[in-house]
C-alpha cells in the first residue's frame, strides 16, 4: 500500500465522520488529490457540493487570495491546522480570505518547502471549505482561486427582484400611512386650537421696534389662546446694512420676577439670510400654564457671522 493510498484511505475515513456518504467522500479525496498550482484557479461551486476539498500549493513571502461571489458570509470562523505555519486574514462584503506561508525561526526557505497545513471552514450556502496548503517555490505556487457559484447567484439575483417588490410595496403603504398620520395630526391640531380659543383668547396690538447698527427687529401683536394654552408672538427682521445678515437663533425670555428663557419656545422664519434692504418674517410660539404667566416678555435675535449681533425687544399684553 502506497503512502498516497493511506493518506487518501484516512481521509476518506474523516470525511465520512462528517456525516458524508462514502461517494461523497471518496468525490472530496480526489478534489484533494489533484493539487492547484495555477497562479489563478476559478473553480465552480454547485448546490450539490456539501465538501470542497483542495490541495495548493503557496509560496512563502506571497500572500495567497481565496476569493468568493458577493452574499457568500462565513458561517462558522476558520479554523487552522498549524497557527505557526498559516495566517489568515479575512475581509468580509464580498467575502476574501488571504492567507500568509510562515516561516520557523532559524529555517532556511528550502527546508521549508513540503510542509503543509489545512484551514476550515463553513459557508452560508452550507458548503464545508478544507484547503490543505502546502508551502512550495514561487514557480509551483499559486496566488489566487476565485470562486464562481452560479446557481447561488442567479437565487440571489431572483431574491432581490423579489425584495426590490417588496421594497415598493412597503415604501408606497409607509407613503400612505405617513400622509394619514399627517393628516389625523393636523386635524388634532386643529381641534385643539378649537378648543383652546373656545376656553380662552387674548390678543394685544403695539407697535414695537430696536435698532442696531442698521438692523431692526419689529413685533406688533402677542397672543394667548387657552387657559393653559399657547402664547405666539409675530416678529420681522430687516437688514439696512450693505452686507447680509444672518440669523443663527431666536429665543424669548419670560421677564416675570427677572429674564428667564422658555426652553420649550419653537420658532418659525422665512429664511435665515437676507440681503440689504430685505425683511424676514417670523413668529415664536410656547407652552405656558397660567401660574407661569407673564405680561412682559423679550425677544432676542442673534446673528450667526460677521459682526455677530445681538437685538432684543421687549413686548407685552
Amino acid at each position: 500500500m502506497t503512502k498516497y493510498t493511506i493518506i487518501s484511505t484516512i481521509s476518506a475515513l474523516l470525511l465520512i465522520c462528517l456525516g458524508l456518504s462514502a461517494e461523497e467522500s471518496q468525490k472530496a479525496v480526489d478534489q484533494a488529490s489533484q493539487p492547484i498550482t495555477e497562479k489563478v484557479s476559478v473553480i465552480t461551486i454547485k448546490n450539490s457540493d456539501t465538501v470542497i476539498y483542495r490541495t495548493i500549493n503557496i509560496a512563502i513571502g506571497e500572500v495567497f487570495v481565496i476569493e468568493f461571489p458577493q452574499n457568500i458570509r462565513l458561517a462558522e470562523n476558520p479554523t487552522i491546522g498549524d497557527a505557526g505555519l498559516l495566517q489568515v486574514e479575512v475581509e468580509e462584503d464580498p467575502l476574501k480570505m488571504k492567507i500568509w506561508g510562515l516561516m520557523f525561526p532559524d529555517t532556511p526557505e528550502e527546508q521549508m518547502y513540503g510542509l503543509n497545513s489545512n484551514v476550515q471552514f463553513k459557508i452560508n450556502s452550507g458548503q464545508t471549505m478544507i484547503f490543505n496548503l502546502i508551502l512550495s517555490e514561487p514557480g509551483r505556487a499559486s496566488n489566487r482561486v476565485i470562486f464562481s457559484y452560479p446557481e447561488w447567484e442567479n437565487a440571489n439575483k431572483e431574491l432581490n427582484r423579489e425584495l426590490e417588490v417588496i421594497k415598493k410595496e412597503l415604501e408606497k403603504e409607509h407613503e400612505k400611512k405617513l400622509k394619514e398620520l399627517s393628516n389625523e395630526v393636523e386635524r388634532e391640531m386643529i381641534s385643539l386650537f378649537a378648543r383652546a380659543f373656545s376656553e380662552f383668547f387674548q390678543c394685544s396690538s403695539y407697535s414695537a421696534r430696536v435698532e442696531k447698527e442698521l438692523v431692526f427687529l419689529r413685533s406688533d401683536r402677542i397672543c394667548k389662546i387657552g387657559k393653559d394654552g399657547v402664547v405666539a408672538v409675530n416678529f420681522s427682521v430687516k437688514n439696512r446694512y450693505r452686507q447680509r445678515f444672518h440669523i443663527e437663533s431666536v429665543k424669548i425670555y419670560s421677564m416675570r420676577g427677572g429674564k428667564t428663557e422658555i426652553d420649550n419656545a419653537q420658532y418659525h422664519v422665512d429664511r435665515f439670510s437676507m440681503l440689504f434692504d430685505e425683511i424676514v418674517n417670523g413668529g415664536i410660539a410656547f407652552k405656558i400654564k397660567d401660574e407661569d404667566y407673564s405680561q412682559e416678555y423679550l425677544i432676542e435675535v442673534t446673528e450667526s457671522t460677521g459682526k455677530k449681533r445681538k437685538l432684543e425687544l421687549k413686548v407685552s399684553f
